[in-house]
């Protein structure tokens, strides 16, 4: 163990520490995500602020190397921030920051609302305080925000240039449109659940997994208008006056106190402050002091036949879980001790109850539960009964817990350490670094070179398998790949990757999960670090780069309806950036926010049931457009359509986004003839979408998800003959003509789709003579196959 004591007498003072080792909390630490962080060291043990002075000090404070200045909202941001930032940049700093700094739990109070308290001493949100704690942050750097709707979720959007954006630091939801450039907002998600499905939501610490992505795509579904700000809700400040024999100590240890309605927080720390005020000064420190007097270096009453009291209270910047008050005192008499917290009445949690010279230590932890209202200050009160045979109070000493955010903590990390003592006012302090170094472990060595891509060099196809040599000692690695030549953030959660939860785990490599995540021709940045089986992080490699060279995702997709013909024509432009395309893969389906699949593929269809849907490739042209719906098309007749560009060498662009088939169209043509005596169907025929995944609740329970807001068709015969009837659920037309219909009969059909949607169809049909020679039979019209050849997928 190591001690690093430094005495200070001016308001600021800088001076170093070298930690020497080989591990530390950075390098032995799990990315911070959404699940807790594991860690597999910590050398710090703690660092000691003690005021050795004969003044108060405000506001004394220590920063390690420049970080975790948290004391108030202000300096947060200064930490996070510059001033040359645009607004965009200030949100994406801000989130980077938030995901970095807690993870997904709670005190299941407004607590953790409030950033600075969050972040100081807590160090975990659920959504519903993650929401309000990066919008303080956002509107305090003067950023407009908004609301989020998700189902059983909560989120806050961001604006700048000129829309809002999704930005969720509590699963860590980052998702890019289709130019991997613009971060998507919650409505962009809701028209096109497959932005979220490309995705990877909840941070580096959980899999890759289709489930989860579908899942979390069941939230979003609100397409209508928007409204709603969130209050800044951060108030506190880590103010802080040390009075002479008074100490901070920022501790690493978790001694299981905490503060919060919910079961212990997976990671906590616990520091204390310790103080013990000078007797002989006691009218500097007590807040009420009744009958006493200084005899001898002690307190005793001034009048033995009345009462006496003294008062103190102790303030923390930290929120209170326990502690101690140790008493030195001779009494002939009853002495007590009361606490007040929050102001309320005294309630008296010791007596004396021998007439001897007392050493005692009063627990002060059970009235501090975990469930009880946070408190930063308590009071205490030490009285004398009345009594010839006076009580002498000789030492008074206590103890205060407290619940400390360990990502917040004052940390040294290996080698030199560049520490900042600043305060408002004088006074002598001393600050002692406790720590031990550790070189129990030798941290693996980055991979000198990538594999592939090669290192500069152009890529093809925008889906393929990084690769490096593997690294003697690694069992895992932790790849990062950026659109930024120096890596400050990753393109977004899907490229910021632990090795193990992925399929690749255990190997030096991983695979893009799907195509057009990247653009052709722009260069992007990669870099690897392995880790050994201790736990131990060894340094990045160097940042490589290389460019991707594929067709690029056409543009403008639109449906172009011919209702004389009942036709319906996809059209799109093709994308100038990237490889020239030879044609295109044209995918259809009734699925909103559908993901294209040349093959049979798996879709959760609700509460983890998943059906397989049949590949959506339904044609292929080296033209910018094709007739996607009519009576003659065999494999269309969809609501919903992407395109993907193929090249010559048949490398494929990602899928485009959806274009959206006006809907419902009635696809079949009626018949124009039909014979008396025998009995005739018609089979109408329209498009129509089965919806999307989307939750709803059940009472108080959250995320039942089912295929919702689909089109429920209604089919109504507006004119026609008494011998037409139509199935108002079906749309099944059957006719019985009799020789007395033997004319011509107009005929007016109505289908509704439940969304606002309506098609009508007249035409006349013409009834004739039966023909000699043949039985009464049943005809079925042209467009009457089995309903099942149209089902939606």
């Amino acid at each position: 163990m190591k001690n690093h004591t430094e005495t200070i007498t001016s308001l600021n003072h800088t001076y170093t520490i070298n930690m020497g080792g080989t591990r530390d909390g950075v390098n032995t630490r799990d990315p911070v995500g959404y699940s807790p962080y594991k860690q597999a060291c910590e050398p710090n043990k703690c660092a000691r602020l003690e005021n050795i002075g004969s003044t108060d000090i405000v506001n004394p404070w220590i920063i390690v190397n420049n970080k975790r200045d948290w004391r108030s909202i202000d300096r947060i941001l200064a930490e996070i921030l510059t001033d040359d930032m645009t607004d965009a940049e200030k949100a994406r700093a801000i989130w980077e920051f938030a995901c970095n700094h807690r993870y997904h739990y709670t005190c299941a109070t407004d607590e953790v609302k409030d950033t600075v308290k969050m972040l100081n001493s807590y160090g975990y949100t659920l959504c519903w305080d993650e929401a309000f704690t990066v919008s303080n942050l956002w509107q305090a750097a003067g950023l407009k925000i908004r609301r989020g709707y998700p189902h059983g979720h909560c989120t806050t959007e961001v604006y700048y240039d000129g829309a809002y954006h999704l930005l969720d630091s509590d699963e860590h939801l980052l998702y890019l449109l289709r130019d991997n450039q613009t971060v998507a907002s919650e409505e962009d998600l809701s028209h096109d659940h497959d932005l979220v499905k490309r995705g990877h939501p909840y941070g580096i610490n959980l899999e890759e997994s289709r489930e989860r992505e579908e899942g979390m795509a069941s939230a979003f579904f609100h397409t209508g208008p928007r409204s709603g700000g969130r209050p800044q809700l951060t108030t506190h400040k880590m103010a802080l006056t040390l009075r002479p024999n008074e100490a901070l100590i920022w501790e690493w240890e978790d001694r299981n106190k905490y503060h919060g309605h919910w079961d212990r927080p997976t990671r906590l720390a616990n520091g204390r402050m310790q103080y013990a005020p000078e007797i002989s000064q006691y009218k500097t420190w007590t807040t009420q002091a009744e009958n006493l007097q200084l005899k001898k270096h002690s307190l005793s009453p001034t009048d033995p036949d009345q009462d006496a009291h003294l008062d103190l209270t102790i303030k923390s910047p930290y929120v209170i879980v326990g502690g101690k008050i140790n008493l030195s005192l001779t009494s002939n008499t009853l002495v007590s001790v009361a606490l007040s917290r929050h102001n309320d009445p005294w309630q008296t949690i010791w007596h004396s109850d021998t007439n001897i010279n007392i050493k005692t230590a009063i627990d002060l932890d059970t009235h501090f539960p975990p469930d009880s209202p946070a408190s930063y200050s308590y009071q205490v009160r030490i009285a004398l009964k009345a009594s010839p045979d006076s009580a002498v109070i000789k030492d008074i000493a206590i103890e205060t817990d407290l619940q400390m955010a360990p990502l917040s903590l004052p940390a040294l990390e290996l080698g030199d350490n560049t520490i900042h003592y600043t305060a408002e006012t004088g006074g002598d302090v001393q600050i002692t670094h406790t720590f031990e170094e550790s070189d129990s472990s030798t941290p693996p060595n980055p991979p000198s070179n990538p594999t592939y891509p090669p290192l500069g060099k152009n890529v093809s196809g925008t889906q393929f398998t990084f690769s490096w040599p593997e690294v003697k000692g690694a069992t895992d690695y932790h790849i990062q790949v950026s659109d930024l030549p120096d890596l400050k953030y990753t393109l977004s959660p899907v490229f910021n990757k632990l090795i193990s939860k992925t399929p690749s785990q255990k190997k030096a490599q991983w695979q893009i999960p799907h195509e057009g995540l990247l653009n052709s021709t722009q260069t992007y940045y990669w870099r690897v670090r392995p880790r050994n089986a201790d736990g131990l992080w060894g340094n990045w490699s160097a940042i490589w780069s290389f460019t991707p060279l594929a067709p690029s995702a056409p543009l403008s997709l639109e449906i172009h309806p011919n209702w004389e013909d009942r036709t319906q024509t996809l059209k799109w432009k093709a994308n100038p950036q990237g490889n020239t395309p030879v044609h295109y893969e044209v995918y259809g389906s009734n699925e909103r926010g559908f993901t294209v699949s040349r093959e049979p593929y798996e879709v959760i269809v609700g509460n983890k049931e998943t059906k397989t849907f049949p590949a959506n490739l339904i044609a292929t042209t080296a033209q910018t457009s094709i007739q996607v719906a009519g009576s003659t098309i065999e494999s269309g007749n969809h609501a919903y359509y992407r395109v993907i560009a193929v090249d010559k060498n048949g490398v494929r662009s990602g899928s485009s986004a959806m274009a959206e088939a006006p809907r419902p169209m009635i696809i079949s043509p009626p018949p124009e003839q039909a014979i008396a005596n025998q009995t005739y169907t018609y089979q109408i025929q329209a498009i129509q979408s089965i919806g999307d995944l989307r939750c709803e609740s059940k009472g108080p329970r959250r995320y039942f998800s089912a295929f919702r807001d689909g089109d429920t068709l209604r089919y109504l015969l507006d004119e026609g003959p008494d011998f037409i009837e139509l199935d108002e659920k079906t749309g099944l037309l059957t006719a019985h003509p009799k020789t007395q219909d033997i004319s011509m009969h107009t005929v007016t059909l109505r289908v509704q789709n439940g969304q606002g949607g309506m098609d009508m169809q007249g035409f006349d049909m013409c009834v004739i003579p039966p023909q000699k020679n043949r039985d009464e039979q049943t005809i079925q019209a042209f467009g009457a196959q089995d309903k099942t050849a149209s089902t939606p997928r």
